[in-house]
């Protein structure tokens, strides 16, 4: 390539052997540690045909003339007669009981319409229905809430992410269907109204004050942060990033750059990682891309790792290694939480993850190789969601799929890494000894302060001189468990303390579990391996915990069961499943909330003519991105050089391949199937460029016909000002 000097330094494309006079070298790769327990070739191999799983999903949960069990799962939602488009409502899961009352999440509906524009589906005219028009349904015009919430009915201060990840899902939508009439104005109010609760958080321009985004939601009614005294839900401020910005980019409007970077300061700050559901990735790509398009230095390593590390409260982060035959790594799971300690994979969480980090290399390509590398083992394990990834026996709902879903579409809600049930207190356990005073459980799993007051018996309490004792005792049926983990959530009152304790037999021994002496909700457990089908709990009295009244005598306590439950592990997995079937919410885990992502995997993935190698589209999920050529990731799992194809086009339009990687043109003026080479265990990030385009480099960045074709353009190697 010659260089002529023209003010700047001009790079016409077509000759010449070098862009730079220098020698260089290409910056080190960055590696995210938990990627690096992953294979290389995951095994064993099989990729499906994502765009086409997309598809066929598509059809089938849109379809009103679909019979069969649970069948059709579109129906119309009748609330909203008012609007000049009718509402249309998915359910959550396959057989959810929830068409009676309209209950079901947006997120669901609006994923769906994503999904399928992903992939090339019209969704504003799709067999006469325009139902990209129906999603603005979904924004609720009370005044006080003004938002695209998880239903139609619903209200803000509960969750973050159920009340900003509708937000981020309709912008996604929005995206693809500008046209869409009342969406550019709800574009604009969504992003104001977040700026409202990140004011209303503390934040702050004069003196610059970045908000306190570690609370459970944001009551827009009250203008004031909500908690719930059960989690935090601080990773709001990555989708509250991820909003501002993009909206930043759309409108240069100030306020959404200056809300944008409290978001991302925040998460700078952060010591501790507040990943919790799908909110936080969206931070990260947040994060480079501003790094690239503004000049910032966000901490992108901590972050990208906090994604994956599992370092966090509920043990959130992405799976690596076997589970029974299959390589299992890349999913976004649960991987050492409580109950989940085993892994537990969720599949929507999982394909968004996608969406989000697929993008990063083209901010900053020194992730190119470790996300290539995750992404061909997240895809090659994502089929096992599936029914026709798995045999019959390690799935819960094989019979229904072979009946009604033959094309293998919809996703199970989770993927356990071993054959796992689980048992609650309010649908498998017996009562037998004791009784309950008062309340109940709740359908919902784990701690949710609904509880069961036990009641005391008509015997002497020892030690206290006066009331009561309690002797309560559960069996629960475990069948063949060849590992039990037992999980109490309790608290008591008065200075009275309480044993639980288990056994096998209801005659004892008894082994300790826990003492309960907590005015608040503590959670217990333990590990056991039980010999027989029963396993029996018991409660009761352990004396005194904190002390004595004015009499002389103990104050008399209560125990409050909030929630009790037994995860079982009876044989080797994975096992695709979920927690609707065992919870009661539905007649089976294949999860419709999940499955409706799978678009992002159809964009986002193809296959080339090597085995292994995949061809990622970087541009699929980078929203609002700039002007852009395409550009692909390529990652060579093999332990020899590969030579990849690619499809240029016609000769009349020849092409330039640059790699972004090694900051080089590897082929030049190229046209129909062209090939490159690509080393062992490395990756290239081809940008395909117009042959006849004039190259510019400054600040680090290479533009082609002014379009930004490399934002680090030997920008790790070099002190300052342009490489020439």
């Amino acid at each position: 390539m010659r260089v002529c000097l023209v003010l700047v330094v001009v790079l016409v494309i077509g000759t010449g052997p070098s862009v730079s006079s220098v020698a260089f070298e290409p910056p080190i790769q960055k590696s995210i540690a938990r990627v690096e327990q992953m294979p290389n070739m995951p095994a064993p191999y099989a990729m499906r045909n994502w765009k086409q799983v997309a598809k066929d999903y598509d059809a089938l949960v849109f379809d009103f003339a679909r019979t069969g069990e649970n069948l059709p799962l579109v129906w119309w939602d009748p609330r909203r007669l008012d609007l000049p488009v009718k509402t249309f409502a998915l359910p959550s899961f396959v057989g959810h009981y929830v068409k009676a009352d309209n209950h079901y999440d947006t997120i669901t509906c609006l994923g769906a319409v994503y999904g399928a524009a992903l992939v090339g589906i019209d969704k504003s005219d799709q067999q006469g229905r325009n139902w990209a028009a129906m999603c603005t349904n979904y924004f609720n015009p009370v005044e006080h809430e003004r938002l695209y919430l998880n239903n139609i009915s619903a209200s803000t201060g509960g969750s973050f992410w159920y009340e900003l990840f509708p937000s981020i899902l309709f912008y996604r939508v929005f995206e693809a269907y500008p046209d869409t009439p009342g969406m550019a104005e709800h574009f604009t109010i969504t992003a104001d109204r977040w700026v409202e609760a990140s004011e209303g958080m503390g934040g702050k321009t004069t003196p610059w004050t970045v908000p306190d985004f570690n609370h459970t939601a944001y009551n827009f009614a009250t203008g004031k942060p909500f908690d719930n005294d059960l989690w935090k839900e601080a990773g709001s401020a990555a989708a509250i990033g991820w909003i501002e910005y993009l909206a930043y980019t759309q409108t240069k409007n100030e306020k959404y750059l200056t809300a944008a970077r409290w978001g991302m300061e925040y998460l700078d700050g952060a010591q501790h990682n507040p990943f919790y559901e799908v909110l936080f990735p969206h931070g990260v790509y947040t994060a480079a891309r501003m790094n690239a398009e503004l000049g910032t230095n966000y901490d992108v390593e901590k972050l990208i790792n906090w994604c994956f590390d599992g370092d966090n409260s509920r043990g959130w982060g992405v799976s690596a290694g076997r589970w029974g035959d299959y390589d299992c790594s890349g999913l976004s799971s649960s991987i050492h939480a409580g109950n989940d300690q085993h892994g537990y994979a969720f599949a929507m969480n999982t394909l968004n993850l996608a969406d989000s980090l697929v993008p990063i290399p083209r901010y900053d390509d020194r992730y190119a190789r470790t996300v290539g590398k995750w992404m061909l083992n997240a895809a090659n394990s994502m089929r096992l969601f599936y029914a026709n990834g798995l045999p019959a026996d390690q799935q819960t709902d094989y019979n229904w799929a072979q009946k009604h879903d033959p094309t293998a579409c919809l996703a199970y809600e989770g993927l356990r890494s071993s054959n796992i049930s689980l048992s609650r207190i309010s649908e498998d356990y017996k009562t037998v000894a004791g009784t309950v005073k008062s309340g109940s459980f709740a359908d919902t799993l784990f701690t949710n302060r609904v509880y069961q007051q036990l009641e005391e018996s008509e015997t002497s309490r020892a030690g206290s001189g006066d009331g009561d004792s309690l002797v309560h005792l559960w069996r629960a049926e475990v069948g063949s468990a060849i590992e039990c983990e037992i999980h109490v959530v309790a608290k008591s009152t008065g200075d009275e303390a309480f044993q639980l304790s288990y056994a096998i037999d209801p005659a004892g021994p008894f082994e300790e579990l826990a003492l309960v002496d907590s005015k608040d909700n503590a959670g217990f457990s333990k590990q056991i391996f039980p010999k027989g089908p029963h396993l029996y709990l018991k409660a009761e009295d352990a004396g005194t915990a904190a002390g004595l009244d004015e009499s002389g005598t103990a104050s008399p306590g209560t125990l409050f069961v909030d929630d009790v439950w037994i995860v079982m592990k009876q044989g080797s997995g994975p096992v695709a499943t979920g927690d609707a079937k065992d919870s009661g919410w539905a007649d089976t885990n294949f999860g419709i909330y999940g499955s409706s992502f799978v678009g992002i995997y159809g964009a986002i993935i193809n296959t080339t003519n090597v085995q292994g190698i995949l061809q990622l589209d970087c541009l699929a999920t980078d929203h609002y991105h700039a002007l852009a050529y395409p550009t692909y990731l390529y990652y060579n799992p093999h332990a020899k050089q590969m030579r990849v194809e690619i499809d240029l086009g016609p000769k009349q339009h020849p092409q330039d391949l640059y790699d972004a990687v090694t900051d080089e043109f590897l082929e030049r003026n190229v046209s129909g199937l062209t090939s490159f080479d690509i080393d062992p265990d490395s990756a290239r990030l081809l940008v395909v460029v117009p042959a006849d385009g004039v190259a510019v480099h400054r600040d680090h960045r290479l533009f082609v016909d002014n379009v930004v074709v490399d934002y680090n353009y030997k920008a790790f190697v070099a002190k300052s000002g342009d490489v020439e």
